[in-house]
């Protein structure tokens, strides 16, 4: 698809104590990668963010034995700060992250490159409340949070992309740059959210992208405590939003 040798795609992928599925998950990735010929052109990036395990013991080891994987340790806890980290360390074209779980099927890899051949697009984001979206195994508690935070964000900000959450996100490497000099300011998991929000009140083209999801039943996020931290940090975005160009 893409002829050149450097890296277009450079895909984080965030971990806190994932000594269990970290080797699993970057193997399928990698397996992924070289069957659809997506190397060297993808480079994958862990973004260990405060593990106290043995994540980074089995990073470095997939490191060694695989060219496109690199490592990166912030000591601090905040998948926003790991994120940052590696995303301001990339020689990339584009930058992105996926869950370690592969919640987004991996197949939307091939998805995205073919999006990256329209110049045009900066922000590629992956939805699971599209018509042509596909969840599984998603419990109904999680589904109607899902859905009322995507409300509140379009209601309370103007906003029009469907899905804030999703763990499924790219832009191109000038853009991440150009927003963060505006101003990206949460560390924890409302980062990707936040760049997104701004994305679209600095006009920057955003394509959606409908994406087969099965929701992970072991996941530690704590919804209501998230909740409260997302309800927070919305009400910061609305204070900040007159400092923005908006397409409304």
């Amino acid at each position: 698809m893409f002829a050149s040798k450097e890296i277009i795609l450079d895909i984080a992928i965030p971990v806190f104590n994932e000594e269990n599925r970290l080797k699993s998950g970057i193997e399928k990735m990698i397996t992924f990668l070289k069957t659809e010929n997506l190397l060297p052109q993808t480079q994958l990036s862990i973004a260990d963010n405060g593990s106290t395990d043995r994540t980074e013991e089995h990073a470095r080891e997939l490191v060694n034995i695989y060219s496109n994987v690199r490592y990166l340790k912030v000591d601090q806890k905040g998948v926003g700060l790991a994120l940052k980290k590696a995303w301001g360390d990339s020689t990339g074209n584009w930058v992105g992250y996926m869950d370690v779980d592969l919640a987004t099927n991996i197949k939307h890899i091939k998805d995205v490159f073919r999006v990256l051949l329209d110049e045009q697009i900066e922000v590629v984001t992956g939805s699971r409340l599209l018509a042509e979206s596909e969840v599984n195994n998603r419990m109904l508690t999680r589904e109607i949070a899902s859905r009322g935070f995507n409300k509140i964000l379009q209601c309370a900000l103007g906003i029009h992309f469907t899905d804030g959450m999703c763990g499924f996100k790219f832009i191109k490497r000038s853009k991440f740059d150009f927003l963060m000099e505006k101003g990206v300011h949460n560390d924890e998991w409302f980062f990707c959210t936040e760049l997104l929000v701004k994305a679209e009140w600095l006009c920057l083209n955003i394509h959606e992208l409908p994406v087969q999801w099965t929701d992970d039943r072991d996941s530690r996020v704590e919804l209501g405590k998230t909740i409260a931290k997302y309800l927070k940090e919305i009400r910061r975005l609305q204070l900040e939003k007159k400092h923005y160009e908006r397409n409304v």
